[in-house]
């Protein structure tokens, strides 16, 4: 079943390289745009009628009509701005965004969204540091909806991680989780992020997380909590997936 979205997400930090070097800033933009483009243009591509992708400066929106489809897409997306030393904040909530109509001229367009939904997903995504990508608990509802819906709470994940068999323990469902705060929910990306990883320099999988822990501690307390928080989804997402497979038996 499809279940229409809206995506909002900024780069972190890119205001500081400006203030550093426009020229370092731009490199960064620069490799977000062209990271980004990789991960999606051919799903973008293959389904211009259901999903439109939208980039101005440091940011990014997305909307479409399959929020399962795209968190996979996302997924993607974010390992590998991270291996980058991207950090993406973003968040998803339930329902596409549409403008209204008024009247535009060929130079003079008008975007004025119909409804809360940009609004929430800025809102949500401003919510938290680090790298993550928070789910709002109506979408998560709907995504895991029937038998799945035990997996809403963490203990109903740990007594029902076998409730149906054909999904497989790294399929996207289960990586959606209820926040530490349990506010709301959030993509575990890191769990079997060397599947997405495109560049296969083994060097770089195995010392992600070192990286990002150096470079939390040679900066001040506002920048390395944004990578202290992420160190933290990356354990939680270690430690879920570990979990699951040790469950499953692989």
């Amino acid at each position: 079943m499809n279940i229409p979205y809206t995506f909002y997400g900024d780069l972190l930090g890119i205001s500081n390289y400006y203030k550093l070097d426009p020229e370092t800033a731009y490199e960064k933009l620069d490799k977000f745009y062209a990271i980004t483009y990789r991960n999606l243009s051919n799903y973008c591509h293959n389904n211009s009628n259901v999903v439109n992708v939208n980039m101005f400066s440091d940011s990014i929106l997305i909307y479409g009509d399959n929020a399962k489809e795209i968190l996979v897409k996302l997924c993607s997306l974010y390992v590998n701005l991270v291996s980058e030393n991207l950090l993406l904040r973003g968040a998803i909530v339930d329902g596409k965004l549409q403008y209204d109509e008024r009247i535009e001229l060929n130079n003079f367009q008008k975007k004025l969204p119909y409804t809360n939904l940009l609004a929430m997903a800025v809102g949500l995504e401003k919510s938290v540091k680090g790298s993550r990508l928070l789910i709002d608990k109506r979408l998560a509802k709907k995504l895991l909806n029937g038998q799945l819906s035990s997996w809403l709470t963490i203990d109903g994940y740990l007594d029902n991680y076998d409730i149906q068999s054909d999904i497989s323990s790294n399929d996207i469902l289960r990586k959606i989780c209820l926040t530490p705060n349990h506010r709301c929910y959030e993509l575990l990306y890191f769990w079997n992020y060397n599947e997405f990883l495109h560049d296969n320099n083994l060097e770089k999988k195995l010392n992600l997380k070192d990286k990002l822990k150096e470079i939390a501690k040679m900066s001040d307390s506002t920048i390395s909590k944004q990578y202290n928080e992420t160190i933290a989804l990356l354990d939680r997402s270690f430690h879920r997936e570990q979990y699951t497979k040790k469950r499953l038996g692989e």
